[in-house]
């Protein structure tokens, strides 16, 4: 895959932060920041002071106004690791830039929004099952293994979004939140899998890449057809009844795909390859309730 990312790129993503409605929240004393990498602490009220609270909890412009010993509270923000699935199946070799360019650049730059935020980041790229990829872990380190891995992997096979769902949850066993990059054409079947994600209670975020050609196919006349996840050969006389049909069917397996998602609370982008990405990340996700 060529040079997908740069540096300028990821500094103009630099202001954003994940909107993660699932954080898991615990009240805490003020007494004792917590050693855990990755948990920050928000300030939520004050309490009277006790004895063995830690001085440096202590509001000492509160005290000077007041003449009351008050401690800060906090809310304990749990980290939760962020997993990004990237397709990387025959058909995202389609469209240019590609498919599977697009989704690389992308979840790249979700990594780095992560790592900066010091969450956890893994990466798994998937074709018809899941393919080796890069557990959680923090630290900026994370994101040279990324991009690595994400530059290397090369597009190829069939899509089967079940079994990769059922692999990516036998290796994985905390929940977290969870981005799915895929054109989501010709997965097979995706309801099981998606609703056991549910069930466990991650997060998830569907990410549709799609060419222009995805949604319109030009009409050519006769053309020679190759399906690139399968190889089949099909010669057509696309005209303009043969793309009409084509764009109901599409259109159909669209309807489907987004009352599935919208039944189990799954968010869903749709973005095609010849959109700015960061207008889609500055606009669409942060319009979408997935970034700030």
């Amino acid at each position: 895959m060529p040079r997908f990312i740069d540096e300028a790129f990821l500094q103009r993503l630099a202001n954003l932060r994940f909107i993660v409605k699932g954080r898991r929240k615990g009240r805490l004393s003020g007494i004792h920041a917590s050693p855990r990498a990755g948990v920050s602490l928000e300030f939520s009220d004050y309490r009277a002071y006790a004895p063995g609270d830690d001085f440096r909890y202590i509001d000492w412009n509160v005290y000077g106004r007041l003449d009351r010993v008050l401690v800060k509270t906090f809310v304990h923000e749990a980290d939760l690791p962020v997993y990004l699935l990237v397709d990387v199946s025959a058909s995202m070799q389609v469209g240019s830039p590609s498919k599977a360019q697009y989704a690389a650049q992308f979840a790249a730059g979700l990594a780095y929004l992560g790592l900066k935020e010091t969450d956890r980041v893994g990466v798994y790229p998937f074709n018809v099952r899941l393919i080796p990829g890069i557990p959680p872990r923090h630290g900026m380190g994370q994101m040279s293994k990324i991009l690595r891995l994400l530059r290397d992997v090369e597009p190829g096979g069939r899509t089967s979004m079940d079994r990769v769902i059922s692999d990516f949850l036998s290796q994985t066993r905390e929940s977290g939140v969870v981005f799915i990059i895929s054109d989501f054409l010709g997965t097979g079947a995706y309801e099981e899998g998606l609703a056991q994600l549910a069930h466990r209670g991650d997060e998830v975020t569907v990410i549709q890449v799609l060419a222009p050609s995805d949604i319109s196919p030009p009409a050519v006349g006769t053309t020679r057809l190759v399906d690139v996840e399968t190889q089949q050969r099909l010669t057509l006389t696309i005209g303009q009844r043969t793309r009409e049909e084509y764009e109901r069917r599409f259109a159909e397996h669209q309807e489907a795909l987004v009352n599935f998602l919208l039944t189990r609370r799954v968010s869903h982008f749709q973005v095609t390859t010849d959109r700015s990405m960061e207008q889609f990340i500055h606009e669409d996700l942060r319009l979408g309730g997935v970034l700030k």
